[in-house]
């Protein structure tokens, strides 16, 4: 169990994979902190020390025990007026103005699950990845009830805290401060690290150690802020990126958050972290009950990245909900900086043709779309679409977007409100604004009320029939000035709680819409917005240098999948500064990708460049956002920026280096590499050249010798193991198919083959077939590599539903009859490209299947002096796939399959009784084709052909 109570010493001891947490209800019934750290199976109280300090008061409860003190003692949940006189986690003030509550042990819970808040986002897990431990303090006196959550995600290594603040007593109390999570160490000496910023230049990470006093950042602007991230690292003062111990705190609210750092007398530590209690004054009426948004901490004993990857396992897994968080999303070109204001649908209509021409996946039509906002002084709040100016409806415009095979998508910012608009004539009293003052304007305008029911029905409805036009695919949530005119000390928490209210109102109701957030950029990045949208824009500096920092700082807490990034023009709109298209778009990887220019202006050159971009996006994509990343060095402290992602197996790695300035006759650099395997050989994809994962771990790999400022270079690794046997078991083969070296290196020979490389998911059949295409190219063979999931007659979600209404119908025989035969796979198709192939055929119609509705394409591709076609497929040895000449069958079992999908991800219903049956079934079908194998990769790694 992840959460044990010692009954006779009144332990609570929250164990996760690597880490202990553990607390105790003293004989007086207060909540000490005992520990927090690496794994321990000791009781920790030995390390609470008793002396008589001078100043430092007594509970009169402790008699004539002048040791006891709880200004020395650390403590769960510090509160104000009782005699700790360190910073506090809770201060509540009675209706006579008295701010005193002593909080003593009265009860505990302990559960499985993970506890939920109502009207707050919060990290989420299955019973049997979660369990709650609530215990409950109380002042019976001033008639207070304090419920502590602890959420324990054991595999995650991440403890979650929350608190429920009741009113027990009859009249009213004020809650004056109210933190989530206070962290008391009783030694250490302690460096903090925040993430420190400004428009166009967010969360820069800033280190600093922790002297005597108080160390304290927030926002104050009514949003978690472009200046400082609600997130937070208390390091011992030799922790390094490998080494060493820290602690992080996230806050999960996106509105005014405090974190105070304080180093007290005796040199302990105190950290805290939650709600600002400046611009705070919450009321509480009896009866009623506060929620303190949650905090996720963690714990690592090796050093950031491990912390890191802690989080974005976390962030990922447990805090995205959205349907896309571990999908492929499209990368997209967004209007702002083609056209800002200056628009027509025309003009939305030619951006989508260009970007079809790119390979660009969808169009987002930026701001200046509705009501007569054709600046940014008017027509907030005023959400209905300007016809004249798109030249026709929303729906005939979506439809003529999307016939240009792009998706259609649009910004939004329904918090705000320009005074020239209908919605402020109607309504000027739903703009925040203090009585009888004029407001403070920001870019022209003002903040709706979002605290207030009325005003946010009113905006959903507008903004709900704008989206029921046509099939919106994308929506960018814009927020654009910080919140100035707080006229209650409950304004800001109830606006927040607003904002959340309206997000899951509108993903509840379009759950098939990507929701990308933003705030001017990162000015409000934080796992609150993470919860209703997957990904967020990292910053409005697009500058790929600047980028570089931007984005490494958000690396600490966040996964690359959330990070918004985009490839612009040159000069950059932000800092003027000119980098070449290969360093923009390597940067912009590092994200979601994406672009932000006119491709008008761009040369022939600059746009074929731009579709091998999006090539090597789309190859590396799920490594990217999947895999576990690396930050190798920083580019706040080296002259080059470089970072990686590694696969989840730790067969495949990308490599991004950028040099962040050029010297003459400079050293040359080395890039050491992270979370290889120590003893497996890769393959660089671009060289051919291949090294052992410890030489490149340990030795590094040197860069080309710098040319220019701001060059930028990606290396592509992929583990051999049996890549290599099998390449050199296909050798062969090819020998007796008569496809000699010579002839492979003549372009002028017919010979061609069709290798099909076979296995059940997760086998491998990807990198194997990466790995063996490298192979082929370094032997001066041309070689393309096929996949077979474009195949189904349906995309995968109706295929699922298919599989599913056949089994309902026909139970398992119909089930077993279905999977894998014509009337699940469209064979005719692959059989004729295969035989378009081996006929010699240049230019071959191949088709390609998203995973929407209708998202099928026949995409002419040229086969020009490719002598080999690699198929990698489930179904590669299937009985009803013709013009196979090698099957190569890669053993598994449905344990394993079973077991590599759920690692995946890709299937929340993975381990369904449904899905495991399907695989069963599909591994016998599999093991029956094994049988008809030319060659087979057995589970022991070895390559033998039968």
């Amino acid at each position: 169990m992840a959460i044990i109570f010692n009954p006779n010493k009144k332990f609570f001891t929250l164990q996760t994979a690597h880490t202990t947490y553990q607390m105790q209800v003293d004989r007086l019934g207060y909540l000490l902190h005992l520990y927090y750290g690496a794994k321990s199976t000791c009781d920790m109280d030995y390390v609470l020390t008793y002396a008589d300090r001078g100043f430092s008061g007594n509970p009169y409860a402790a008699g004539m025990n002048r040791t006891y003190s709880l200004d020395t003692l650390p403590q769960e949940y510090p509160t104000l007026g009782t005699g700790d006189f360190r910073n506090i986690a809770l201060d509540i003030k009675n209706e006579h103005g008295t701010e005193s509550v002593e909080l003593l042990y009265k009860s505990h819970e302990i559960r499985d699950g993970k506890y939920a808040l109502k009207g707050l986002p919060a990290v989420w897990a299955s019973d049997d990845e979660a369990q709650t431990l609530e215990i409950v303090l109380g002042d019976d006196i001033a008639g207070v009830e304090v419920h502590l959550l602890y959420g324990v995600l054991e595999a995650c290594d991440v403890i979650t805290r929350s608190v429920l603040i009741k009113n027990t007593g009859s009249g009213n109390i004020t809650i004056e401060k109210a933190h989530a999570a206070c962290l008391d160490m009783v030694y250490g000496d302690y460096d903090v690290i925040r993430f420190y910023g400004k428009h166009a230049m967010e969360r820069n990470l800033e280190r600093t150690h922790l002297g005597h006093g108080t160390l304290s950042f927030g926002s104050r602007r009514g949003t978690s802020s472009h200046q400082y991230n609600p997130a937070v690292i208390l390091a011992q003062r030799d922790t390094t990126e490998n080494a060493g111990d820290c602690y992080g705190m996230l806050f999960v609210y996106s509105g005014n958050f405090s974190c105070e750092a304080e180093k007290d007398q005796i040199n302990q530590t105190r950290l805290l972290m939650g709600l600002s209690d400046e611009l705070f004054s919450y009321p509480l009426a009896a009866g009623e009950t506060f929620t303190v948004p949650e905090v996720i901490m963690s714990y690592s004993a090796d050093g950031f990245s491990q912390l890191s990857h802690q989080y974005h396992t976390c962030i990922s897994e447990h805090v995205c909900r959205s349907r896309f968080a571990h999908e492929v999303r499209p990368v997209l070109i967004n209007s702002w900086e083609a056209a800002y204001f200056d628009f027509t649908g025309d003009t939305i209509v030619d951006l989508a043709k260009e970007a079809a021409s790119l390979g660009i996946d969808m169009v987002v039509m930026d701001d200046g779309w509705f009501g007569k906002r054709d600046d940014d002084n008017s027509s907030l709040g005023d959400w209905f679409v300007n016809e004249k100016k798109l030249g026709g409806t929303l729906s005939e415009l979506i439809d003529r977007v999307h016939a240009q095979g792009v998706k259609f998508g649009i910004w939004i910012e329904p918090e705000m409100v320009n005074e020239d608009s209908n919605l402020y004539r109607e309504h000027p009293d739903w703009a925040i604004q203090i009585p009888g003052k004029l407001p403070v304007r920001s870019r022209n305008q003002l903040i709706l009320d979002f605290s207030r029911k009325e005003v946010r029905d009113n905006i959903f409805d507008q903004i709900c029939a704008v989206f029921d036009q046509g099939k919106i695919d994308y929506v960018k949530w814009d927020m654009n000035r910080s919140m100035a005119d707080v006229y209650a000390g409950n304004l800001a928490y109830d606006y927040v709680l607003g904002v959340y209210d309206f997000m899951e109102r509108l993903v509840t109701r379009y759950p098939d819409i990507l929701l990308e957030g933003c705030s001017g950029g990162g000015g409000r990045f934080d796992a609150g917005m993470l919860y209703y949208s997957p990904q967020i824009w990292c910053s409005d500096n697009t500058d790929a240098i600047n980028r570089t920092r931007i984005q490494y700082g958000t690396s600490f807490f966040y996964p690359v999948s959330s990070m918004g990034a985009h490839v612009s023009a040159v000069p950059n709109h932000q800092t003027g500064r000119v980098t070449s298209l290969k360093t923009r778009g390597i940067t912009a990887m590092a994200g979601t990708f994406g672009y932000e220019l006119n491709p008008a202006l761009l040369s022939d050159e600059e746009k074929e460049e731009i579709r091998e971009q999006i090539k090597t996006f789309k190859k590396y994509e799920m490594l990217i956002n999947e895999g576990t990343y690396w930050r190798l060095t920083s580019p706040f402290e080296d002259e080059v920026a470089a970072w990686m992602s590694v696969s989840r197996a730790k067969d495949r790695a990308l490599v991004s280096v950028v040099r962040l300035y050029a010297e003459a006759n400079a050293a040359t650099y080395y890039v050491k590499l992270k979370g290889l395997e120590s003893d497996a050989v890769y393959i660089e994809e671009n060289t051919g050249r291949q090294y052992t994962g410890a030489a490149l771990m340990n030795a590094g790999i040197p860069l080309p010798f710098a040319t220019k400022e701001y060059e930028a270079y990606q290396f592509s690794f992929i583990r051999l193991d049996e890549a290599k046997k099998l390449y050199d078991e296909i050798k062969k083969v090819c020998g007796n198919l008569k496809l000699s070296e010579a002839d492979t290196a003549d372009s002028s020979s017919d010979k061609r083959i069709v290798i099909s490389i076979y296995g059940g998911s997760g086998s491998g059949k990807t990198t194997i077939a990466a790995a063996l295409q490298q192979y082929f190219l370094n032997d001066n063979t041309a070689c393309y590599v096929l996949t077979g999931d474009n195949y189904p007659h349906r995309i995968p979600m109706r295929n699922d539903e298919e599989r599913l209404n056949v089994y309902n119908e026909s139970g398992e025989d119909g089930l077993r009859g279905y999977l894998g035969t014509p009337e699940e796979i469209d064979f005719d198709r692959i059989n004729k490209e295969l035989s378009e192939f081996k006929a010699g055929k240049d230019i071959i119609e191949i088709k390609h299947m998203g995973r929407e509705d209708g998202d099928i394409s026949y995409d002419e591709t040229d086969f020009t002096g490719i002598k080999v076609l690699i198929l990698e497929w489930t179904h590669g040895g299937s009985e009803y796939l013709k013009g196979v000449d090698i099957p190569v069958f890669l053993e598994s079992s449905p344990e394993e399959t079973k077991a590599r999908r759920i690692k995946r991800g890709r299937d929340e219903n993975a381990a369904s009784p449904f899905i495991c049956r399907v695989v069963e079934l599909e591994q016998e079908k599999l093991d029956l084709q094994g049988k008809n194998a030319r060659i087979v990769v057995g589970k022991d790694g070895k390559v033998y052909e039968q």
